[in-house]
């Protein structure tokens, strides 16, 4: 009897140290596969990298260093140069942050310092969700509404008072560089609001709480201690917003004019690197050297945003770092921060500032020389006069019984900008869907969604080739980027660790900064022109490339949600680690993916610039994944340029029904995270 049990219990045994075998086996596969995964986002990173300079070297041979500083772009004399279109990305990009950097970090002090909950709650959607508002809509609502205003009334009062300044001489283009300035500065603004939003919430309470303790105003408590504390977070957003500008496509191409001469004046069309690939690139498809020409482009696009990306998440990840730690390091790394900005104050009070102001009398003396009395009724002349007699007003007070008093009335001042900044972000998010809306209304009709592209003399034609072809895209790019996108994210949520975690992580945001057309031109390059033909399946695989990143951070984070007691319980219970991932992990953060995976879903929906060199385009409904095919946003980006009335009130369709979609997958996103967080 007893050696009867003593078999059960080794058969027992054993069959439990099989299972324990089969168990180890399979966590090694899993966590194998999985950081196979994530890892695809550092080799795409570097693949992207070697092919832009392999497909490029036939330009590399023929100009060398020349090519960077040549204006030249004449295709019929196989001349080509990046100065004019590097010039016009360098310009664009700065108007872009003049105008997003002071409304973005005035909306984010409001939003995370003086708002109450109900309104920066509300707030804070709505800047985001002008962040998901494909570039295309951007584009379209810039050409037909912002380009003539900016050429009319704002275009006349600008030249007419400082014409005789280089940068606004007149005449003004109906498309410019001033436009493409503003179209970008708007899409810049609700990342600068955002990560600075973040980044000012971060900074530790008890810094402002000491500051109020010893008698500051909220405004000097924000502008002496929060903003100085978190400003390498602040510059990291604003560098952020930078890589955004430099890479964005297919607004500035509708807006910018698109010439390949160089002008001082904001009011003349200009060119840039992404607007130039986009206009370009099919034609070159028989001109080996203007193609390379092209590649060359974006491998200098590539390389700039790569750095520009890496240097905004390495100052978001110091900032993060110093808040994060107590102790001698994370003191050593702010004081580090504190040293160079004082040098660089320094540095601007004691070079620039003495250089600005004999420039500054140097160029009044000109306009006494060329108007006399005269000079004196341009408002710009005045801004010196008017700056200096406010630094020694407060100086003046700083003395006297009053001092208190105009502190409390900066105080007051300050904090209504920065309540009027930010109704001016969410203002902007309303006029393009009111005027997007009130246009698009007169599109819809049942034939809008039944019918293909027709004649532009046929009000009968529809959208129903983009549509279907925006499904097929999605569809492949989802194929292929969930489960990488899903599997990675599982990895740096549950198996990574130490600096190979960090290195994938920063690599997968990196990726997920790289533009768009450069990822078109790369897959271009690996799959258009050696299949020899536009498809399908060349549009998925960019689209998917792009999904793939924005999937795995989502995952990562919404499984860091999940609370550890879930995992404990399972792994008590003898389950295997992958099997507690696959079936306990997964399904409690399961809402909160596919709703990410709906928002990566959005993004890439709303993409143009990829598929115009992959895709194409298609005037019929098709489904084939080898050929060229259509979608949504190319049909308003042909139809918006196009001369006929009909196309256009399609394209402003098309824009309604793409915004509405991407409104409602937002507020989706915003609701079933916000349920999911408050469950755990």
């Amino acid at each position: 009897m007893s050696s009867l049990a003593n078999e059960e219990l080794s058969g027992t045994n054993t069959k439990a140290l099989r299972t324990h075998g089969r168990g180890e086996l399979g966590d090694a596969i899993f966590r194998s596969l999985t950081m196979a995964f994530a890892g695809i986002s550092v080799l795409l990173i570097v693949w992207i990298g070697l092919q832009m300079y392999h497909s490029s070297a036939l330009s590399w041979a023929r100009f060398g260093i020349h090519f960077l500083a040549s204006t030249a772009w004449n295709a019929p004399q196989h001349d080509y140069g990046a100065l004019t279109f590097i010039y016009g990305t360098i310009v664009s990009s700065a108007l872009a942050l003049l105008i997003a950097v002071p409304i973005g970090i005035g909306a984010a002090i409001f939003l995370a310092e003086i708002a109450p909950g109900w309104i920066s709650a509300p707030f804070s959607f709505l800047i985001e969700l002008l962040a998901a508002v494909p570039s295309v809509i951007f584009g379209l609502w810039g050409f037909m509404v912002l380009c003539p205003w900016l050429n009319g009334p704002v275009a006349d009062w600008i030249i007419a008072h400082f014409g005789s300044i280089p940068i606004f001489a007149g005449p003004a283009y109906l498309t410019n560089m001033l436009a493409a300035g503003v179209v970008l500065g708007l899409m810049v603004l609700p990342f600068v609001t955002a990560v600075s939003r973040d980044v000012i919430r971060a900074v530790p309470r008890s810094q402002g709480e000491a500051a109020y303790g010893l008698g500051a105003t909220r405004w000097e408590t924000i502008h002496s201690v929060v903003l100085r504390y978190g400003r390498s977070g602040i510059v990291g957003a604003i560098i952020l917003g930078l890589g955004r500008a430099v890479g964005e496509t297919m607004a500035v191409a509708m807006v910018v004019g698109n010439n390949t001469n160089i002008s001082t004046s904001l009011f003349a069309p200009g060119y840039t690197m992404p607007s130039l690939l986009a206009n370009q690139f099919n034609e070159a498809f028989d001109r080996p050297l203007q193609r390379s020409a092209l590649l060359e482009i974006a491998l200098i696009l590539f390389i700039i945003t790569l750095v520009v990306n890496i240097l905004a998440r390495l100052l978001l990840w110091m900032v993060s770092r110093n808040m994060n730690e107590t102790g001698l390091s994370a003191g050593y790394h702010v004081s580090r921060f504190q040293r160079i900005s004082s040098l660089a104050d320094d540095l601007v009070r004691q070079a620039c500032l003495p250089l600005l102001a004999c420039g500054y009398v140097f160029w009044l003396f000109l306009g006494f020389q060329r108007s006399g009395i005269n000079s004196l009724t341009n408002p710009i002349i005045w801004i010196v006069p008017v700056i200096a007699g406010w630094i020694g007003w407060q100086n003046l007070l700083r003395s006297t019984r009053l001092w208190g008093r105009w502190r409390r009335i900066k105080n007051i001042l300050t904090l209504a900008i920065c309540a009027f900044l930010t109704f001016v972000s969410v203002a902007v998010l309303l006029i393009i869907f009111g005027y997007v809306v009130i246009q698009g209304a007169h599109a819809i009709t049942p034939t809008f969604f039944t019918q293909a592209q027709k004649s532009p003399d046929d009000p009968t034609g529809g959208v129903l080739n983009g549509i279907l072809g925006t499904v097929v895209l999605v569809i492949i790019a989802s194929v292929i980027g969930l489960p990488i996108g899903i599997l990675g994210g599982i990895y740096l949520a549950e198996y990574g660790r130490g600096r190979i975690k960090a290195f994938v992580r920063f690599a997968a945001d990196v990726l997920n900064g790289i533009p768009s057309v450069v990822i078109g031109t790369f897959v271009y390059a690996i799959m258009v022109l050696p299949m020899k033909r536009f498809s399908a399946l060349s549009g998925g695989v960019a689209l998917a490339i792009m999904l793939i990143p924005t999937v795995m951070r989502t995952t990562e984070e919404l499984l860091k949600l999940v609370p550890d007691s879930l995992r404990e319980g399972s792994l008590g219970l003898g389950a295997s680690q992958s099997r507690t991932v696959i079936r306990v992990v997964l399904p409690a953060a399961r809402a909160g993916i596919i709703t990410g995976i709906m928002l990566a879903i959005a993004r890439i929906a709303g993409e143009t610039a990829p598929l115009l060199f992959t895709a194409f385009g298609n005037d019929v409904a098709s489904t084939k994944l080898l050929h060229p095919i259509s979608s949504m946003t190319m049909l308003i980006y042909h139809y918006s340029m196009s001369p006929y009335n009909i196309w256009i009130t399609q394209a402003w369709g098309s824009a309604l029904v793409l915004l509405l979609m991407v409104f409602l997958v937002s507020l989706a996103a915003r609701l079933v995270t916000r349920n999911q967080i408050r469950m755990v």
